[in-house]
């Protein structure tokens, strides 16, 4: 009979004790925290009061390993967004709406958690335990053979370090020097604050708006998407320093300052946010354990225990179920008990990890107050991406190229196709490039911003 332990029951968690089902005869979720069957965020979760959006990337694998789940999703509120009515704008303009491929659900993180959960509880051989804390994991004879929880051995032919970046496991085994993976950190100083707006079909005539970040000009970002109980929910952000506050006063001038004006009309007509929180997110930080030699058979990492970026860009949960896909593709290859597992997993999974690291840390450089490694060519990248995003200003399939590239549907390397690169190309020559919507999104049902 074969055994598995997830520490965490958190989305990496969840989907990764999904993943494993299917392969493994006994599953045990453990959780530290009490967990309430009602969609509520968690305590050791701060920044699930934030906009979250699972990445089509994560939904696909979300509906496979859960069919129905879309629905069910959709029947408790989650909306249903794309790039048909989206307003993103970015680099003085607002990205061609149209086709950008395949749909994505909005909601709140405590409610995607919360169906997970129940998904997870109807499963026979997955046993979730919450209020447990896991001490340490026991390493005997060259491997891990299970966890320890007050004092009593919990064995398990594999443990999965699902528990978050500041993950206590991770502690143990570096400064006991038993797994001492290599640290990249790159430190952003993002400062998050979000709260509620009511939401009804004459606010806005879009689906969701988005103020990214347009450097060197602004930093700062704003984010309205709709979500169950007919809300919208508002993210503001700066870096380095730059905090939006959570004061509605604060949370005005903040939004004023944004170089899309209808972020600010949206809050000021419905306004002010309810329930305001805040959130600081110090740095991004990648523990490389695709880089160990040896590896501790029965232990693998997944999830932002194995690297947190900038959640800014929303791909945290969808990397995290492709890491989890990867373990199942991974144990399914090779048994659970294999002691080459380890490392053929983490090698798929910094594969896996590579594309949004690279997408969130390389734009992070654009500010000159970020610190940390900086890859080689992140510059040239950078300035081959600005291109792309003004580009998509007027064309359809690059907003839609880049977008599938931003959902983690398609690699980087899709936006250097060569029919990629002459879109590019042609909109910056003179009298090819169609003019740039200029105007902004109508708020409100008489206002014109």
């Amino acid at each position: 009979m074969t055994s598995a332990i997830v520490v965490g029951a958190s989305v990496a968690g969840l989907l990764t004790a999904r993943v494993l089902s299917d392969l493994v005869d006994e599953v045990v979720v453990m959780e530290r925290e009490r967990l309430d069957d009602v969609p509520l965020p968690r305590g050791h979760v701060p920044q699930g009061r934030h906009l979250h959006l699972l990445l089509t990337a994560g939904l696909d694998l979300l509906v496979a390993w859960f069919p129905g789940i879309d629905d069910e999703l959709e029947r408790m509120g989650a909306v249903w967004i794309d790039g048909t009515r989206a307003w993103v704008y970015q680099a003085g303009g607002y990205r061609a709406q149209g086709d950008w491929g395949r749909s994505a659900l909005s909601m709140t993180r405590p409610l995607l958690e919360l169906v997970v959960r129940h998904r997870i509880a109807a499963l026979d051989n997955v046993r979730l335990d919450d209020g447990v804390v896991v001490d340490r994991v026991d390493v005997s004879a060259g491997r891990v053979s299970g966890v320890v929880v007050g004092g009593v051995l919990h064995r398990a032919d594999l443990v999965v370090d699902c528990s978050g970046r500041s993950s206590r496991i991770a502690h143990q085994l570096e400064s006991s020097g038993v797994l001492a993976p290599p640290v990249t950190r790159v430190t952003i100083d993002c400062a998050y604050a979000s709260g509620f707006l009511p939401r009804s079909t004459d606010d806005f005539e879009g689906t969701f708006l988005v103020c990214a970040t347009s450097p060197p000009t602004s930093f700062r970002t704003g984010a309205i998407l709709p979500v169950e109980g007919d809300r919208w929910i508002v993210t503001l952000a700066g870096v380095h320093g730059d905090a939006p506050g959570t004061a509605e006063d604060e949370v005005l001038a903040f939004a004023r300052s944004l170089l899309s004006p209808a972020v600010a009309q949206l809050v000021e007509g419905a306004g002010p946010l309810s329930s305001m929180a805040s959130y600081r997110f110090p740095s991004s930080q990648r523990r490389h354990y695709e880089k160990v030699r040896p590896l501790l058979p029965g232990f693998v990492t997944l999830g932002d225990a194995a690297c947190s970026f900038n959640p800014i860009y929303g791909q945290g949960m969808a990397c995290a179920a492709l890491q989890a896909d990867a373990l199942g593709d991974t144990v399914r290859e090779l048994g659970v008990r294999s002691e080459e597992l380890p490392r053929r997993y983490h090698r798929r999974a910094a594969r896996i990890i590579d594309a949004p690291w690279a997408i969130a840390v390389g734009a992070d450089f654009l500010h000159p107050k970020t610190v940390g490694a900086k890859a080689r060519g992140t510059d040239q990248v950078n300035r081959y991406v600005l291109r792309v995003v003004k580009a998509s200003h007027t064309s359809v399939q690059l907003a839609r190229s880049f977008n599938l590239v931003l959902n983690l549907v398609e690699p980087t390397r899709r936006l250097l196709r060569p029919s990629v690169v002459a879109r590019v190309l042609a909109s910056s020559v003179p009298g090819r490039r169609r003019q740039t919507r200029l105007g902004h999104p109508r708020v409100g049902p008489s206002n014109t911003v």
